[in-house]
Formats: structure tokens, sequence, C-alpha cells
């Protein structure tokens, strides 16, 4: 198993929901945007269920801000669920084959004049699994524009390795910074209609703004893997945290769905 950074190319022969220019075009620039995944209807039902979970966890007063969602899959059915839709579930086979499972899961909520910024940073510097194949689905639950803070992508920086960072200063919301990101070229800005998702590799740099918007800028983040990856050492028990989605598990636990929603307090689950 390679301990490495590095990005690893899809085969666009085996496209079925994606066409194989937009998996040339994943290759390429380390994401893949925009794809309808949900109806109206759906996208309402899912927004609806976003906010009662953050009403009720803010309601228990322990601290957790609108960030605070993070890997609560295994407690709560509506997100569990979601990491199974079927359209999204399409357009990652396409780019990890057939057998993979949904290892992490995050709302990204920027409430309305939030001042945190998402430092310029790559996923696969933060995570403890390899070969470093996870891609995130980025499901919007608002309508993001170039107004409420949209997550910023670098075309290209996937296949750089791993980029040097420093901690991060300021009002942030992840502990680490990729300094001087323009030496990498163009921002691309991640526009999304609420329902649409956007795909990008844990390589490439990514960050977003503060959101001087009055406009909620929520977006549900899932994380899948191909089920032939596993683990840096010490991190096993990533390996216990997975929604089986399609094909065979490996070194992945077989989990059940979660009954309803527990929102008791959750630690980080996967690092020190």
């Amino acid at each position: 198993m390679s301990d490495a950074i590095a990005f690893y190319e899809s085969e666009p022969a085996r496209a079925k929901a994606l066409t194989p220019e937009q998996v040339q075009r994943f290759n390429r620039d380390g994401f893949v945007r925009p794809l309808d995944a949900l109806s109206d209807d759906e996208i309402g039902n899912a927004r609806a269920y976003f906010e009662s979970l953050l009403n009720r966890m803010q309601a228990m007063r322990d601290g957790r801000n609108s960030y605070a969602l993070d890997g609560y899959h295994l407690r709560c059915k509506g997100i569990w669920d979601m990491a199974r839709h079927p359209r999204i579930l399409d357009y990652v086979e396409d780019l990890l084959g057939p057998d993979f499972t949904c290892w992490s899961t995050h709302y990204f909520c920027k409430l309305g004049q939030d001042p945190k910024r998402v430092p310029w940073h790559q996923d696969a510097t933060y995570w403890p699994v390899r070969p470093t194949m996870t891609v995130t689905v980025w499901l919007a639950i608002d309508d993001v524009d170039a107004t409420n803070s949209p997550l910023q992508f670098m075309p290209g920086s996937h296949r750089r390795g791993a980029i040097e960072y420093v901690k991060a200063e300021g009002a942030t919301v992840l502990s680490q910074e990729v300094e001087d990101v323009a030496r990498f070229g163009e921002p691309v800005a991640n526009v999304l209609k609420a329902g649409q998702i956007s795909i990008h590799t844990s390589t490439l740099l990514h960050g977003s703004e503060p959101n001087q918007s009055r406009r909620r800028r929520c977006g549900l983040a899932l994380r899948y893997i191909p089920s032939s990856c596993g683990s840096v050492a010490g991190a096993e028990r990533v390996l216990n945290l997975g929604i089986p989605c399609r094909g065979e598990l490996g070194k992945w636990r077989h989990n059940e769905p979660p009954i309803g929603d527990d929102l008791r307090p959750l630690h980080r689950h996967y690092r020190d």
C-alpha cells in the first residue's frame, strides 16, 4: 500500500453516469462540476433535515457551532441515506470503480456574515487513509454563488503531491494553510444550485473566504474511497467508520444504518 500523497487517475472508458470527457476533465483539473443530483423535492427535504439537525444541536447549548456536524453518518439516518443516494453513487462509481465505501461526512455551514474562512489546503494531508484516492462529493444544500463564499478550486494542483503548509492563523475552520496559492494559477469558484454536486480529489488545493453576505451557504461533504484502500499505521479505527455503498468492503467494517438521529457530542473520530 502506498503511503505517498499522490493523485490516481480515473478510467474514462468506464463512465456511465459521467461522460468520458467529464472523467478526463476530473483527471486534468482535479474536480468535475456542476452535476445534477437531487430533485427539487429531494433538496427541499434535505435542507429541512439539515436545519432540524442544526436546531436540535444548538438547543443543547454545549458550544458546538454550525460546522460541528462532522462525522455523524453512523448516528444520523438522514446523512447515511444521503451518502447512499443512487444518483450520487453512480457518479462516484465512474471515478472509483465498483467497490467503494463512504468513510466520512461533514456539513460545512457558513451562516450569513460568518467571519471564518477555510484556508487553502489539501484534504489528503489531514486524512489517515491510503492510498490517497478519496473523492469528495460536495452537495449544495443552499444555492452557492459568487456572493456567499463559494468553495474555490485550484485546477491542476492535485498533481503536485504533498504541498507544504503552515499553521493557519485567525478566524479559520481548519488548521492547515498553503500560502502563496497564486503560484499555482487562477482559482475556479464552485458555483452550484441547491441539489447539484461537485466532486474533487483529496490532493486538490481548495478553500473559501468568509461569507460576507446575509445568505447562508451550506454544503454536505460526502467522502468516498475504494474499498481496496486502508489506513496509515495507528489509525486503523478509521476502518470502522464506513457506510457500505457498492461492491466488496475489503478491510472496511460492515456497519448497519442508524435507526434515527443521535446528536450527542461526538469527539474527533479518525485523528488525534
